[in-house]
């Protein structure tokens, strides 16, 4: 049993995170299970209160994993889906929405037959990491202590305020004579790369930190976009769904605010949970990875692309002093003309329309109050200088 695990689960894993980039791969594999992610980790979990912890890791692994590919696939439904939708005039906005929609429902549907019903608790679980949770302790309890470690500081990741795994950290690296870096159940992400990329930077190695912030960027943009897409589409249902009271004497207009205001705030949070992961933070996350990138580019002697980035900066924080002086200077070095980079261009502009339609839709009072509660503000003031600052020839921070 203990060999089948670690023999299979590599590849099982290896499989599902190829098929991000492989979409016909995926579309090909099928998991040791039919069962639904629902289902196999409520089987874990009857097993874990039985203290079958072999049974436990299994069937969490397997769980884990078939929401890791049913993710997988509603972003390449909608994605596919969305393509077709590309060309159509802005007066079809509506149908454009409804065509996108229905699309994509079919797709799963050949995929996944019927939604699943998932209750809260489920919900709630695997918002939260609480599988990893389960899957750490069984396996510290068939003691395989690296996997326990991994998972650990991957729960951990996400809920940093756990006084009890932060507790549980520390025990599995004292018992272990060698420590486990790599995340086997999460690909690195754009903040593990921003870290490897902060401990180049400190040792004055600016080619491998030009490199890494850069996969940093690159993941933050795709990361970003899934995250945002999962706001406004999905498949599977939470079993206390109400059905539309069709006898709603709101307009259509109406309703549509409402709805559209909640998808509006779930990507605001997609960029703010960046902010989060870390502490004492003095500037927020795209442009701090933004002004290491631009500086470790320049002293890796690639000017240009030290423009490119210092150029973006400017966008988020227009006015900063300091990002302004070294434009000029890098400008100076190569002259007026030169490419924007397209991508990060794209991902700053939605982010700046985001900020302005949630500021219509909340006011400007609120997001006024939003920012000042806020120790950082996202994304710096993303053009609002005008709209939000009482005096347009003060400088915005985020100190206020």
């Amino acid at each position: 049993m203990t060999v089948m695990m670690t023999s299979i689960w590599p590849v099982v894993l290896n499989i599902i995170w190829m098929n991000i980039a492989s979409p016909q791969l995926i579309l090909d594999f099928k998991l040791p299970s039919e069962e639904s992610y629902m289902e196999l980790y409520d089987k874990s979990l009857s097993f874990y209160w039985s203290k079958d912890y072999y049974n436990t890791q299994m069937y969490m692994e397997f769980a884990l994993a078939d929401k890791r590919y049913r993710d997988i696939m509603l972003l390449k439904c909608h994605e596919r889906c969305s393509r077709r939708e590309d060309d159509k005039l802005s007066s079809l906005f509506y149908s454009s929405l409804v065509s996108v929609e229905k699309c994509t429902k079919k797709c799963m549907r050949q995929l996944f037959n019927e939604p699943l019903k998932l209750p809260l608790r489920i919900i709630k679980d695997f918002k939260n990491y609480e599988p990893h949770n389960y899957l750490q302790f069984a396996y510290y309890k068939i003691g395989n202590l690296p996997a326990a470690y991994e998972l650990a500081k991957l729960y951990l990741k996400h809920n940093k305020d756990s006084e009890m795994m932060n507790q549980n950290v520390n025990f599995y690296s004292s018992k272990m004579k060698k420590l486990v870096e790599s995340l086997s159940h999460e690909k690195a992400d754009s903040v593990d790369i921003f870290q490897m990329g902060t401990d180049s930077y400190y040792r004055a190695d600016y080619i491998s930190a030009t490199d890494q912030f850069n996969q940093s960027l690159t993941l933050y943009m795709g990361e970003l976009s899934r995250c945002k897409t999962l706001c406004q589409t999905g498949f599977d249902e939470y079993a206390g769904m109400k059905a539309p009271n069709l006898t709603d004497t709101h307009t259509f207009q109406e309703q549509f605010v409402k709805l559209y205001h909640r998808v509006m705030e779930c990507r605001y949070k997609c960029a703010q949970k960046f902010d989060e992961v870390f502490d004492n933070m003095e500037e927020d996350y795209l442009p701090r990875l933004l002004n290491y990138l631009q500086f470790s580019a320049f002293q890796s002697k690639d000017t240009l692309f030290a423009a490119q980035i210092a150029s973006a900066y400017l966008k988020i924080k227009p006015g900063d002093q300091v990002m302004t002086q070294n434009r000029k200077f890098f400008m100076k070095k190569i002259g007026e003309d030169y490419t924007h980079l397209a991508p990060l261009e794209q991902t700053i502009n939605e982010l700046s329309a985001d900020m302005e339609v949630l500021a219509a839709i909340v006011g400007k009072k609120d997001m006024r109050r939003r920012l000042q509660e806020k120790r950082n503000f996202v994304l710096g003031d993303m053009g609002l200088v005008s709209e939000l600052n009482p005096d347009p020839l003060v400088l915005w921070t985020n100190t206020y």
